[in-house]
């Protein structure tokens, strides 16, 4: 629990969702809301947890952890009144207000009425700050991640499925969703037990890791060891494979969800860098090319699914012919980053062209690099 001016900030989100078979990008809500827990309704206490809050939405919106403390965002965000659009209270469950009543005898504070007060920002104004300081801007389609994740505890020996009973899974619940990661738990079912026992993911072996996430179809896959020592520090180590490339990190801490966090944080660091625009990224006008686009259904669905991308300010027709249309774009960010998030979607997916009898390519997807194909 991270300790806010004398105060336990709580942060409060759903269960992980798992979508099996179907996985995808996925659509992450809630970037700029944030939840804490405050012993009163003062205002004094409401200005602290709203701080809190404006603070983790722009780690959350960034994908930067230090976000919140580089000189000009810090700055700007000191009166974080001035970009709260609504805020609302809300009981805690009996097990969490038990807590929070002991938490406060603990630490001599009386008279107390837990509770959860939800902030909502406005995102035009969270946006600029992180613009105006050359930060990224991070929209709600991001890439989804897998995670396998092992446990080692008092003798206890798991890997952390959806319906997993442990506490563990709370945290890593939470944790993603404070960071804004779109975090898929294995079913854990038969299928997954016989292809990738325990032994597997301590021991960090990619090529069965690999092949047992295949069913999920995420973009990424995060791998987790985490266990207790004999003199109670909790230790983990993390690998996140996407897009081919792996990068491993360690982490230690005396509670669990320090380690939890630092597995999570650098998953989104590493995500970030490769989706998250950065602002000053300006190109042009970017041309794309759509085939496949037959109908004005078809049609519509591409505009739509276009204007819907973060880094597509705006979008306008360029040339049709037949089943291609070609678009230009006004995107924040370069010609890859954009091919990147175009493609987790599921829209649209980068188009091979074939090959003339000569070995040339076809002259009209020569003139763009920038081509994709409408999936069904």
């Amino acid at each position: 629990m991270t300790k806010i001016g004398g105060f336990g900030i709580v942060l409060l989100a759903g269960l992980l969702m798992v979508l099996p078979i179907v996985g995808m990008a996925a659509e992450v809500s809630g970037l700029y809301e944030a939840e804490a827990q405050v012993f009163s309704q003062k205002r004094s206490e409401r200005a602290t947890a709203m701080a809190a809050a404006l603070a983790e939405v722009v780690v959350k919106v960034s994908g930067r952890r230090d976000a919140a403390e580089l000189k000009g965002v810090a700055q700007s965000i000191r009166r974080p009144a001035r970009f709260l659009q609504q805020y609302r209270y809300s009981a805690l469950s009996a097990e969490q207000r038990e807590q929070a009543l002991r938490e406060a005898g603990l630490n001599n504070v009386s008279r107390v009425d837990p509770q959860i007060v939800l902030f909502h920002f406005d995102k035009a104004a969270v946006d600029k700050v992180l613009r105006d300081n050359g930060l990224p801007v991070w929209g709600a389609t991001r890439p989804a991640t897998l995670a396998w994740l092992a446990v080692q505890d008092e003798g206890k020996r798991y890997l952390l499925g959806a319906d997993s009973p442990e506490p563990v899974r709370e945290l890593l619940a939470r944790e993603a969703q404070r960071r804004g990661l779109a975090l898929l738990l294995p079913l854990m079912d038969l299928q997954d037990q016989q292809a990738l026992p325990f032994a597997d993911v301590w021991g960090n072996f990619r090529e069965p890791i690999m092949q047992a996430s295949l069913r999920y179809r995420t973009e990424s896959v995060l791998v987790g060891r985490m266990y207790r020592t004999v003199s109670g520090e909790w230790q983990a180590q993390w690998t996140l494979l996407e897009g081919g490339q792996t990068q491993s990190w360690a982490a230690a801490g005396t509670l669990p969800v320090e380690v939890i966090d630092e597995g999570v944080s650098g998953a989104i660091r590493v995500l970030a860098s490769r989706y998250a625009p950065v602002a000053g990224e300006q190109a042009d006008l970017l041309p794309v090319t759509i085939i496949d686009v037959r109908t004005l259904r078809d049609y519509a669905r591409v505009t739509r699914y276009l204007k819907s991308l973060q880094q597509v300010e705006h979008v306008q027709v360029a040339q049709v012919d037949a089943d291609q249309v070609t678009f230009e774009l006004d995107v924040e960010g370069g010609p890859e980053a954009i091919a990147q998030t175009i493609a987790l979607g599921h829209v649209l997916q980068r188009y091979q062209p074939p090959m003339m009898a000569n070995g040339e390519l076809l002259s009209w997807t020569k003139r763009n690099t920038q081509t994709y194909q409408l999936l069904p």
